[in-house]
C-alpha cells in the first residue's frame, strides 16, 4: 500500500512540475513615469534601490533617510552632478535599462534588473553582439556577449539550472569594463 501512495505522490510531482512553463519569469510592475521625479518619490525605496548600479552603499543609505519633503529635491540633484542638461537623458537611460532588463532577463526567483544579465546590460548597455549557444544535451544554454569599446570584452553567462536563469561566469572581466573605463 505505502508503494502505490509514493507513485501517486510522484506522478503527481512530475504532472505538476510538467505543467509549468519552463522559464517562468518574476514579474515587475513598471508604470509609464517609472524613474521620473513623481514616481521616485511616490515609491522612495523602490527607487533608492533601483540606484544600485550607479551609487555607493553609503549614497543610497543617505538617500534612503531623507525626510518625504527632501526626496525630489535630492532626486533631481542625484542626476545632476556636474552636467544638468545631461541629467534627463541619463535618467531616462539607465531607467530604460532597468525596464529591458526586467522584460527580458527574469527568472523565477529575481525580477531582471537583480540578475546578472540585468545588470550588465544596465551598467554596459547593449552589447555589440550577443551570440546564443543551445546546449540541449547537456542541458545548459550559454550567451556570449561582446563590449568591443572602450576594449574589446567577452562576457560569457550560462544557465546552469536550465531555467533561463543565467550566471555570468567571468564577473571580473564586467567590473574592469565598468569600473576602469566609465
Amino acid at each position: 500500500m505505502k508503494g502505490i501512495g509514493r507513485l501517486a505522490t510522484l506522478c503527481m510531482v512530475v504532472l505538476l512540475t510538467a505543467a509549468l512553463p519552463l522559464h517562468a519569469v518574476k514579474k515587475v510592475e513598471m508604470p509609464d513615469d517609472f524613474g521620473s521625479g513623481l514616481w521616485a518619490v511616490n515609491n522612495w525605496n523602490e527607487a533608492v534601490n533601483y540606484l544600485k548600479y550607479l551609487a555607493k552603499d553609503e549614497v543610497r543609505e543617505e538617500l534612503a533617510a531623507l525626510p518625504a519633503g527632501e526626496r525630489l529635491d535630492a532626486w533631481r540633484g542625484f542626476w545632476t552632478p556636474h552636467k544638468p542638461a545631461l541629467s534627463s537623458n541619463r535618467r531616462e537611460q539607465y531607467f530604460q535599462r532597468i525596464r529591458y532588463a526586467n522584460e527580458n532577463f527574469g527568472s523565477i526567483l529575481l525580477p531582471g534588473w537583480k540578475t546578472d544579465m540585468g545588470e550588465t546590460w544596465i551598467r554596459l548597455g547593449t552589447p555589440d553582439w550577443r551570440e546564443k549557444y543551445t546546449m540541449r544535451g547537456a542541458g545548459r544554454d550559454m550567451e556570449v556577449w561582446n563590449y568591443i569599446s572602450p576594449r574589446d570584452t567577452y562576457l560569457v553567462f550560462v544557465d546552469r539550472t536550465g531555467l533561463g536563469d543565467f550566471d555570468l561566469l567571468n564577473y571580473s572581466a564586467m567590473i574592469d569594463e565598468v569600473y576602469f573605463y566609465n
